[in-house]
């Protein structure tokens, strides 16, 4: 069990520094049309919201605050600890859904993507509006709020699909899912 979790934790920490890669980088490489709407996915918050979803609510949690410092050590020291809060609260609320929900499938993954995208977003609005009088910079435009948390929201819902499907591959999702439904195929009694 040791070496599976020592594992799954090495795979966490490389899939957050690509995520750091993706968010921090991506839009300054491609063009500034396509880079302007890049700038709403929250690379950080999908792959936090996908460990929630496997049902480890410590592991969720400390991969949030994970993503969190991660984040901040980019941010140049713009509202430190603020992307901190925002992904562990959306850990937690993605870790409530994958606990109450038992089912796994594409709309429950939307859920949870829709929830930790909200209150991600609404959590740094709040703290970078309110207390810091900061812009967000996807906001550098002055959009108003509903729009950001509207294209937020949108961004990750169409990056999470493409996304998870390559973590699923990374943290051999489905073969867990192959072996059960085997056992219980194996254990059902023949009429």
């Amino acid at each position: 069990m040791e070496k599976v979790s020592r594992g799954s934790t090495l795979k966490i920490a490389a899939c957050l520094l690509v995520a750091a890669y993706l968010q921090t980088t991506l839009v300054q490489q491609v063009p500034v049309s396509v880079g302007r709407w890049l700038g709403h996915i929250s690379w950080l918050l999908l792959v936090v919201v996908y460990i929630a979803l496997q049902r480890d609510p410590v592991r969720a949690l400390m991969t949030g605050v994970a993503a969190g410092i991660i984040h901040d050590a980019f941010s140049l020291g713009r509202g430190i600890g603020v992307n901190g809060l925002a992904l562990v609260l959306a850990a937690y609320v993605a870790d409530r859904i994958a606990a109450v929900i038992m089912v796994d499938n594409l709309i429950f993954r939307f859920l949870a993507v829709s929830a930790g995208s909200v209150i991600n977003t609404l959590v740094r609005l709040f703290f970078y509006g309110l207390l810091l009088q900061l812009e967000l910079p996807a906001m550098v435009s002055g959009r108003e709020v509903a729009a950001a948390i509207v294209f937020d929201l949108f961004a990750n819902l169409f990056a999470s699909v493409l996304l998870y499907i390559a973590l699923d591959r990374v943290f051999n999702k489905g073969e867990g899912q192959k072996v059960r439904r085997l056992e219980a195929r194996r254990l059902r009694p023949r009429l």
